[in-house]
C-alpha cells in the first residue's frame, strides 16, 4: 500500500498525467525566492490571439503529446521557482500583485488560513496557482514526480492524441479539433515504445475518452489558428471536462474557462489553462484516493483537501472568474506540452479500460492509510 506522502503526490499526478495536465523533467538549480513585490505592471495581460477572419483550406493532421510541463521547470528544462509563469494566461483579466493579494484588493477574498501571497499573479497577469502552489508541495514530497509522470509518455503508457481538421500554418478562422486519450500498442508491457514520429501508427484510443457514439468526448468545433497558434475556442467560454478511467475508478476533471493552444509551426509551446472549482476537484479525486486507502476524514485526505482549498485564487461562475465580494473557491491551472506529428489514427484500435469497482481500503473496519501506517 502507498504511504501517505507517496499518495499525496500520486493522487495529483495521476489525475494530471492521465487527465491531460502535464509534467516535464527539470535540471539545474532553483532560483531564490523573490524578496520584493514584483507584480506585473498594470495593463499587461497575456491572452491567446483573437480569431481571424480568413478561412483557407487545410488538411487533417494528427499529433501526439511527447513532453509534459507542470510548472517546476521552464520550457528550456531549467528548474525555477518562477517557471510556472511560462504556462497559461491571464484568466481573470487582473494583474494581482503581492500587495493586492495581501490586502484582498481587486481580487476574491483569500480562504481562511491561506498565505497572504496566495492570489499573486505571474508576469502579465498569468494565473497558475496549481503550478505555483500545489506543485511546490508535490515536489517537496516526491522530488522526481515530474520524471515519473513524463516516463509514462516515453514508455507508451499514455499520451493525448489531437486530431486537427483544416490545419494550416496561416491564419484560419476554422480549424476544429478533437482530443483522445491513448496508450501505445497496449501500454508499456507490450515491449514497444513510441518514436513520436510520423511513422507511429500504433496508438490505441482509450474507450473512456469516447462517448456512446464512438466519438471523442472532448471536441473543439470552434477552434481556429491565429498568429501561429492553434486555439481551441473563444477565450473564457469553453469548459474542458475529461472523463478518464484510472485505478478502477472514473475521474472527471472539469476545467472552467478552459483553453488549449500550441504553436502550429514547430508544435511546441502548448498550454492547457483554466480553473477548477475546489469542490468539484475534490469530488473527482475522492474515488481515486479511496482506492489507495486515503479515506475521507483521515489526516492525509484532509491535508490534500486543505492544500487545494487554500490554493484557491478564482471564483467559479463569476464574470471573468473573479469577484472581490466573494471568497475564492477555484484554483487556477496552467500546464504545458509539446507535440509531435504522428500517423493517421482514424481507424485506431480501441483500448478497453479496466473499471471494475471492487472494494477499497476505506470499506475495511480499520481501513485507510492513516490507520494502516499508524497515523
Amino acid at each position: 500500500m502507498l504511504n501517505r506522502s507517496t499518495f499525496f503526490a500520486s493522487m495529483f499526478l495521476a489525475a494530471a498525467g492521465i487527465g491531460g495536465m502535464f509534467l516535464a523533467p527539470g535540471c539545474g538549480s532553483e532560483d531564490p525566492a523573490p524578496t520584493t513585490d514584483s507584480g506585473p505592471p498594470p495593463g499587461e495581460s497575456l491572452k491567446p490571439p483573437a480569431r481571424p477572419t480568413a478561412t483557407p483550406t487545410g488538411a487533417t493532421k494528427w499529433f501526439a503529446v511527447k513532453k509534459l510541463y507542470l510548472g517546476t521547470s521552464d520550457r528550456s528544462g531549467k528548474v525555477s521557482s518562477k517557471a510556472w509563469e511560462q504556462f497559461g494566461f491571464d484568466l481573470d483579466g487582473r494583474n494581482t500583485s503581492a500587495t493586492d493579494s495581501k490586502n484582498n484588493t481587486n481580487v476574491c477574498k483569500r480562504v481562511e488560513g491561506a498565505p497572504n501571497s496566495i492570489n499573486t499573479d505571474g508576469a502579465k497577469g498569468v494565473d497558475n496557482n496549481f503550478g505555483s502552489q500545489v506543485m511546490s508541495v508535490i515536489k517537496s514530497l516526491t522530488s522526481d514526480a515530474e520524471d515519473q509522470v513524463n516516463q509514462t509518455l516515453t514508455d507508451g503508457s499514455f499520451t493525448l492524441l489531437m486530431k486537427i481538421d483544416n490545419f494550416t500554418t496561416a491564419d484560419n478562422a476554422k480549424a476544429p479539433g478533437q482530443l483522445y486519450v491513448a496508450t501505445y500498442y497496449g501500454g508499456k508491457d507490450s515491449g514497444k515504445k513510441p518514436t513520436f514520429s510520423a511513422s507511429d501508427n500504433e496508438w490505441q484510443i482509450l474507450d473512456a475518452s469516447l462517448g456512446a457514439d464512438g466519438k471523442p468526448k472532448l471536441q473543439f468545433p470552434d477552434a481556429y489558428i491565429a498568429n501561429g497558434q492553434w486555439v481551441s475556442g473563444d477565450f473564457g467560454k469553453g469548459t474542458i471536462e475529461l472523463a478518464i478511467a484510472l485505478s478502477g475508478a472514473e475521474i472527471k476533471l472539469p476545467i472552467d474557462s478552459g483553453i488549449i493552444t500550441f504553436n502550429v509551426n514547430d508544435f511546441t509551446g502548448g498550454n492547457i489553462a483554466g480553473a477548477m472549482n475546489n469542490t468539484k476537484l475534490q469530488d473527482s479525486l475522492t474515488p481515486i484516493a479511496k482506492k489507495f486507502g486515503i479515506c475521507p476524514g483521515n489526516a492525509t485526505y484532509d491535508q490534500v483537501v486543505n492544500t487545494l482549498t487554500q490554493g484557491a485564487d478564482l471564483v467559479s461562475g463569476a464574470k471573468d472568474l473573479q469577484d472581490p465580494a466573494q471568497t475564492c473557491n477555484a484554483i487556477s491551472i496552467a500546464l504545458g506540452f509539446d507535440l509531435a506529428p504522428t500517423g493517421d489514427h482514424t481507424a485506431a484500435k480501441i483500448y478497453k479500460s479496466e473499471t471494475t469497482p471492487g472494494t477499497d481500503d476505506c470499506d475495511k473496519p480499520d481501513g485507510g492509510t492513516d490507520a494502516a501506517s499508524g497515523g
